[in-house]
């Protein structure tokens, strides 16, 4: 994230702000990043670039197979590792993190390719009326894709085991399931805090950034390392190819499966409309709303909390504007896109309405839908809320000044989109939506 386009946000009277720090990294993130780099000095490793070719054949050792499928990935591969070894300043831990990560997505295309070619009906299967909830970053977005999810009478919700394990042949259901919380754990280990701030859990639904990160064009990739150039070539790309991927992901999660509504989360929808209307005509899609006063702290403490743990020199000071700058970026794609959209495609949702009365607002999407709660999948949603209250995983602490931002110079940035909509409330008489 550029911070250039936005740096009279931090003008101001420097003895106003508070002292801003990183947040400290765990013993045991500590304990592993000197063991890797003593690894490295000894191996001599420290330095090496990542390379494409050495990737691919880890994985189709690992596999036993060679068949990636369409070869366009190959592309944003090479832009993803060399914008790694460019731009974001890894530490020894963060290499380490990166390269496992990149295996394991190729590991998956592996797999998935040979599912598709053993059973082409896959591509068969009908991907119904989505719902595809956007909104800024820090929104309320994952509280209410756990909500619906819990309606599985009506909707499909992509679970982080599936994303991370989607094929049989990786092993059962219950075995994924291990492998996956074995590997959440080790990352809340790595990533001190980050459970309090985005908690994220086997059996939840996971937002779309991690399918599309099969295709190494995803935001997932620059929230967990600092990469501004990658995420601009990102954001500059023709986004049809990345949702038709998405949709053949859907119909891979759909095998045997009831013909349910998907319902589908990710920030990066916002600068997506068109793209998504393309793949998926008949596509709901429901934009949650919450001041931006509010969205940038939380979100630049969550870049921090994350680059942080994986790289050198993440200055707090840089990621305020630089979140300023993505919101400002998307919403502005999203408002030239709204032509696509008809009044009756689009739910607008308040983060206050959702967090003071979120049964009201599910009863509000559901007659939008044209869809009927049930009793028992109320009592459902009525349970997550009483089990997973906010808070539960310790309290998420930001301000504009941890940052070193002013609140009217936010106001200024942020006027196009605020006139628009009731921050405060529900949207006003100027949203898309009646």
């Amino acid at each position: 994230m550029e911070p250039n386009s936005v740096a009279n946000l931090s003008s101001g009277s420097s003895n106003k702000r508070r002292p801003v720090t990183l947040p400290s990294r765990s013993v045991f993130s500590r304990i592993c990043n000197g063991f890797l780099t003593a690894f490295e000095q000894v191996t001599r490793a420290a330095g090496r670039r990542p390379n494409v070719g050495t990737l691919l054949s880890i994985a189709e050792r690992q596999t036993g197979l060679n068949d990636f499928g369409d070869h366009r990935f190959l592309e944003a591969l090479a832009f993803l590792v060399e914008s790694v070894e460019r731009e974001a300043k890894l530490n020894a831990l963060g290499r380490f993190v990166f390269v496992e990560h990149v295996v394991q997505l190729l590991r998956n295309r592996l797999y998935l390719e040979l599912d598709w070619k053993l059973d082409p009906t896959i591509s068969l299967r009908k991907i119904p009326k989505p719902v595809f909830i956007t909104g800024l970053p820090r929104t309320g977005t994952t509280l209410l894709h756990s909500l619906l999810a819990q309606d599985t009478d009506i909707f499909a919700a992509p679970l982080t085991w599936e994303v991370i394990y989607p094929s049989a042949a990786q092993g059962d259901e219950r075995l994924r399931i291990r492998r996956t919380e074995s590997q959440l754990k080790w990352f809340e280990l790595l990533v001190p805090g980050l459970k309090a701030i985005h908690p994220v859990a086997a059996e939840l639904p996971q937002e779309c950034v991690a399918i599309m990160s099969h295709c190494f064009m995803s935001e997932e990739f620059d929230t967990m390392f600092d990469l501004p150039g990658y995420e601009s070539w990102v954001e500059a790309q023709d986004q049809r190819e990345l949702y038709a991927f998405h949709k053949r992901f859907l119909q891979h999660l759909r095998r045997g499966a009831p013909e349910r509504r998907f319902v589908l989360k990710a920030p990066a929808h916002l600068r997506a409309v068109e793209a998504i209307l393309d793949v998926y005509p008949d596509a709901h899609t429901i934009h949650t709303h919450r001041h931006p006063a509010q969205v940038v702290p939380s979100l630049s403490s969550l870049i921090v909390t994350l680059k942080g743990a994986f790289s050198y020199n993440i200055n707090p000071i840089e990621a305020g504007p630089g979140a300023v700058d993505y919101c400002v970026r998307n919403m502005r794609k999203f408002f030239s896109t709204l032509d696509r959209l008809s009044a009756n495609a689009c739910t607008d949702v308040a983060y206050l309405d959702l967090v003071r009365n979120p049964m009201a607002v599910v009863r509000q999407i559901y007659a939008r839908l044209g869809e009927q709660l049930s009793a028992e999948a109320e009592a459902k949603m009525e349970r997550f809320l009483a089990e997973n209250p906010q808070g539960k995983w310790g309290r998420h602490k930001y301000s504009l000044a941890d940052f070193g931002l002013q609140p009217e110079a936010i106001d200024e940035q942020f006027r196009f989109y605020t006139e628009r909509y009731d921050m405060d409330a529900r949207p006003s008489k100027k949203t898309i939506s009646k």
